[in-house]
């Protein structure tokens, strides 16, 4: 993810406050261990990048394996993980830019289009959660008028169009992120109005947006659910409740102190410290939805558990695979192993 930090990235304004403060009131009274913060950032996105890469590369195996599935859920559960994949391969540039005292060393073209990708994938996945939870709703309210396997062109043509408002939207970011070689190599906005334009365009198109419409959505499908007295529907509406919890606590401290840092706080050096701190453990956390997203949407269903066993099985040993009886899985008739 691109380094969004206060105006100055604060691992060089604030290491020697005195020095790099730049009001004539300013005085820092906070102090914050640095090497501390950085190596728990380090370990935190280097477990964030493991799980996530394993969980997503599982995801996106099962999911392309079924992909002639009859569920239209499938189809976007694909396209979701793509967009969480996409986060995940970017974390090694955050884990390179933090071990190098937030020096970027890929030069300028690298830092645009990390900015640029980053963004993608953070809008796409905000959308096609916003997208799977309304199509939910439809599909059990109006079940007649809802997309169904009949009709793959159309979720072709609802993917490409969330792709692509993705691509557009998170063009600006192209071109405002820049190197900047203030101290030392920086990838970062330079200027306050490009920070506020970067910051506005975040936080309104991948949260102020999506957020809402992702909750009136689940209050709708929950009373929809109560209505059918569909004891699954029921359940889903409960597992979608909890996810919009920790949807909630994922992105709302980096979008809160994202809004919050577009206020030049050059002249308060402990405010600025501390919207800087908790900017950086907030984007360190917004990760945590590819690790959440998979468990949410894969892990917990199963019908994904049991694909993923079926296909698992096959690489082991003969003598550690024992074929058993054939199961319903979801009025669906299908064979499963199990791992003695």
């Amino acid at each position: 993810m691109e380094e969004l930090t206060v105006i100055i990235p604060s691992d060089i304004a604030y290491n020697d406050s005195n020095d790099h403060c730049l009001g004539d009131e300013c005085s820092c009274s906070i102090n914050v261990d640095y090497d501390i913060l950085d190596s728990s950032l380090i370990i935190i996105y280097i477990l964030f990048f493991i799980a996530g890469l394993v969980e997503n590369t599982f995801v996106l195996w099962i999911n392309w394996k079924i992909k002639k599935a009859k569920k239209a859920s499938y189809f976007y559960v694909f396209n979701l993980a793509v967009a969480d994949m996409g986060a995940v391969l970017t974390i090694p540039f955050r884990v390179m830019e933090i071990s190098h005292n937030y020096q970027w060393l890929l030069g300028n073209f690298l830092c645009k289009l990390d900015a640029f990708l980053y963004c993608v994938n953070l809008y796409s996945s905000s959308f096609f959660l916003t997208y799977m939870t309304t199509e939910r709703f439809f599909s059990l309210r109006y079940p007649d008028q809802a997309l169904g396997s009949r009709d793959r062109r159309m979720r072709w043509l609802v993917c490409v169009c969330l792709w692509t408002l993705a691509v557009v939207l998170s063009i600006p970011h192209y071109f405002l992120y820049d190197i900047s070689e203030s101290w030392h190599t920086i990838c970062f906005v330079d200027g306050i109005t490009s920070w506020n334009i970067a910051n506005f365009f975040v936080t309104f198109c991948g949260f102020v947006i999506p957020f809402p419409i992702i909750i009136v959505s689940n209050i709708l499908t929950t009373k929809a659910s109560k209505a059918s007295h569909d004891t699954e529907s029921i359940r889903l509406s409960k597992l979608i409740s909890v996810y919009i919890i920790v949807f909630m606590l994922c992105w709302s401290p980096f979008y809160i102190t994202t809004f919050i840092s577009a206020v030049d706080w050059s002249t308060n050096c402990n405010m600025a410290t501390v919207i800087s701190l908790l900017h950086d453990l907030g984007k360190c956390f917004t990760f945590s939805h590819c690790i959440v997203n998979p468990i949410f949407y894969n892990f917990m269903q199963k019908r994904f558990m049991y694909h993923l066993e079926t296909n698992v099985v096959k690489f082991l040993p003969k003598k550690y695979v024992e074929e058993v009886d054939h199961v319903s899985i979801s009025s669906d008739t299908e064979q499963i192993v199990v791992i003695s």
